[in-house]
């Protein structure tokens, strides 16, 4: 049986349950999975500091949402917003045409896609969101289609607050037909969704974008150190940072970290120096490398080595500093 398919007569069992279930609740809420060709019913897997809000906020804005989480205390808050919560990973796929993942990296995404999963993934659309590398991408790709299921990459760019006021970028992998009946979701969890062609093309670009952010992370800190082994008040150059062409919305977003040396994350450091390791090792892979790339790999992975992971992006500073007189 061809994809077309047997999404076709999933979408119809779904909706067939929906209508069953709306009669016995007497409720007059829509059954269907699509409307105006756009899902408005979805699974989601994956609740942390990320998943949440995105979560919330598609509830908030009239979104179905069956979600499962490894660590079941973390559906509470979103069942008492209406998530419907299931047991394991396999119920959940097998009751929505759609499934989102948000997780940690490449080996949660296999975990999730166990033997028992894989067994309810024809005829479903797995959209991964998680950071991972493109080569990763493709082999989940490779798993979800043996299996009869279309998957697509859908990693965004942007940290809590984004994902919280629905101004992240979502930067899109995978084929039109996959993303078309995707936009409704996508414009309730972001400002732009960014089509840059076949997976492995947005989890690339994201590896672009969290490269930037590293070594930007990297250079304000140094920067901040070095007026600091002058003798400069911080205040000020801050101020004088924020008012010359070095100026940037990482910048003016973190500064009052650098003023207070005190770092909660917003992007974890950890999580920054994952996706700089990622992008060296897919570079590595391809025969190439780019030195600044690199160096500051290194310095994260010393960063987190010393203890400052669950810090800021902006804490490697914390590392930096130790080294100065």
């Amino acid at each position: 049986m061809d994809f077309a398919k047997k999404r076709s007569e999933n979408l119809q069992n779904f909706s067939d349950d929906r209508q069953t279930d709306m009669m016995a609740n007497q409720t007059n809420k829509g059954a269907n999975t699509m409307s105006n060709n756009e899902y408005t019913q979805i699974g989601w897997i994956g609740l942390g500091q990320m998943g949440n809000p995105m979560v919330t906020r598609l509830l908030d804005a009239g979104i179905e949402v069956g979600v499962y989480n490894r660590s079941p205390d973390k559906t509470a808050d979103l069942q008492t917003k209406g998530a419907k919560v299931y047991p394991s990973r396999a119920e959940l796929i097998r009751a929505y045409p759609v499934i989102f993942l948000m997780v940690s990296d490449y080996a949660a995404i296999l975990d999730i896609l166990d033997e028992e999963t894989r067994k309810e993934l024809d005829g479903k659309i797995i959209v991964n969101m998680s950071t991972i590398a493109p080569s990763e991408n493709l082999a989940v790709k490779a798993i979800v289609e043996a299996a009869g299921g279309q998957f697509a990459e859908a990693p965004v760019s942007g940290s809590v607050v984004p994902a919280t006021n629905g101004t992240l970028l979502i930067l899109f992998g995978g084929e039109e037909n996959v993303l078309n009946p995707l936009q409704k979701v996508f414009g309730i969890l972001g400002k732009k969704t960014f089509h840059f062609g076949n997976v492995g093309k947005g989890s690339g670009a994201k590896l672009v974008l969290n490269s930037l952010l590293g070594i930007f992370g990297e250079a304000y800190s140094e920067a901040m150190l070095m007026a600091r082994q002058f003798g400069i008040d911080t205040d000020t150059i801050i101020e004088a940072v924020g008012g010359s062409a070095m100026d940037s919305p990482m910048f003016q977003t973190k500064k009052s970290l650098w003023a207070n040396r005190e770092f909660p994350p917003a992007f974890a450091l950890k999580h920054a120096s994952k996706d700089l390791n990622l992008a060296v090792n897919e570079l590595k892979q391809a025969g190439n490398s780019l030195p600044a790339v690199e160096t500051v790999a290194e310095s994260y992975r010393q960063a987190v080595a010393a203890g400052y992971g669950e810090q800021d992006v902006a804490g490697v500073y914390l590392k930096l500093a130790e080294h100065q007189k």
